[in-house]
């Protein structure tokens, strides 16, 4: 297992710990979303527009598409193996069902506009460390992605079950990321809801060749409309994001932020940051205050400190930006290749027994145990699963299927 360092599917929509704080809302609203804007329209801008249009399918998804077994579910989704019909080729299919325009949901809900949002982003995805979308499909009250299948899964999972890991794992693996977070960023795209469990192998045997996915909170446009919404995953959150007086605007140095928490996590096993009491764990987010006590650290080299030190800042002015941060010389050089045996035991005995049960959010927690089981021929029901079957999934996960009127 393993492979030279060289220059989904699971991307369920998770939920934040929190989508909207109490009385606050994106700028844009749900109420005028159409599921595809036309060309020309506001929503998204005329380049998002386009390529929303380039991208969805005029067909039914079963004209084209064979959907078989279910590879997993989310809050919000479920993903089930697709076939094409002409080709074999297999891909990922995510159903999320469309809430009527207007709807009244819950702050964990997605709306209409969170939806089509995350096409429109997901839409303009041309890059290699991103997962693609090949097509999508409208059918009124539920919408269908096709995406590449990711057969690693986790990359977490991989780094658990790898025979040996290095800092020069770490530093491929996180090159990638920085990688997608620049051409991410250089669109004006923050992702908002960056941590481990989005970071997905293409396949088992490398575990450098990652895809960010799970777009369900990006957001673009961010020269143009300041973001307030409150939104990501506990541990890895910006603390402007979680300002005690109400959010702050706050721009894409909210990824390079949680790019430094990944970093901490891939190199010591464990979060710089942690308490069962969020008011306690915000907190000390807010000071920005950690350290590299544990001998884990006496294992690592310098330079990554320094990376990491540059990118956990809580000024987020001072912080590196993707593009910075590729040009470190902790990226750009070659690491130690000495196995990291402490560090694989603290993911262990800290992050899959404890840390990641928590950080993982109450949504995500049945996403797909997934990519191992497809790769290794474990099926579920392998035949192509009716309408009615998809529809009971989604309401088992209390999600409410709009009625279309014929």
């Amino acid at each position: 297992m393993g492979g030279a360092c060289s220059r989904d599917v699971s991307d369920t929509t998770t939920p934040s710990f929190k989508r909207a704080q109490k009385g606050g809302a994106d700028p844009t609203t749900a109420q005028d979303v159409k599921p595809v804007p036309e060309e020309g329209a506001s929503s998204g801008g005329e380049a998002s527009n386009r390529s929303m249009k380039q991208k969805k399918s005029k067909r039914k998804v079963r004209e084209v598409y064979k959907l078989g077994k279910t590879l997993g579910t989310g809050g919000f989704s479920v993903v089930k193996m697709a076939v094409h019909r002409q080709t074999n080729e297999q891909y990922a299919c995510k159903v999320m069902a469309l809430p009527p325009p207007g709807a009244e949901l819950d702050d964990s809900s997605n709306t209409r506009e969170d939806i089509i949002k995350e096409i429109q982003i997901l839409c303009k995805m041309e890059h290699p460390n991103v997962i693609f979308l090949k097509e999508f499909f409208d059918e009124g009250n539920k919408v269908y992605l096709i995406t590449e299948l990711l057969t690693g899964g986790e990359l977490l999972d991989a780094l658990l079950a790898k025979g040996s890991y290095t800092e020069e794992d770490a530093r491929c693996c996180f090159e990638k990321l920085l990688a997608a977070l620049s051409y991410l960023h250089k669109q004006e795209i923050a992702h908002r809801d960056l941590k481990l469990e989005n970071l997905l192998l293409v396949d088992s045997e490398d575990i450098t060749n990652i895809k960010l996915a799970d777009f369900g909170l990006a957001k673009g446009s961010v020269q143009q409309q300041s973001m307030k919404t409150v939104c990501g995953t506990p541990q890895y959150v910006a603390p402007e994001i979680i300002n005690e007086d109400g959010p702050e605007s706050y721009g894409i140095e909210v990824d390079m932020w949680s790019a430094g928490i990944v970093l901490f996590i891939l190199l010591g096993g464990y979060p710089p940051f942690y308490d069962e009491s969020e008011p306690r764990l915000f907190a000390a987010i807010q000071k920005g205050k950690f350290g590299f006590e544990d001998e884990v650290w006496d294992d690592i080299s310098d330079l990554a400190k320094d990376l990491i030190r540059k990118l956990i800042v809580v000024d987020p002015k001072k912080r590196l930006t993707a593009d910075e941060a590729l040009r470190h010389p902790w990226v750009t050089g070659k690491q130690a290749q000495k196995e990291l045996k402490g560090t694989r035991q603290n993911m262990e005995s800290r992050i899959r027994q404890n840390f990641r049960a928590k950080v993982k959010s109450v949504m995500a927690a049945n996403r797909m145990k997934i990519m191992g089981a497809v790769a290794a021929g474990k099926s579920g029901k392998d035949e192509d699963e009716d309408e009615e079957d998809e529809d009971e999934l989604l309401r088992k996960q209390g999600i409410r299927l709009a009625k279309v009127e014929e």
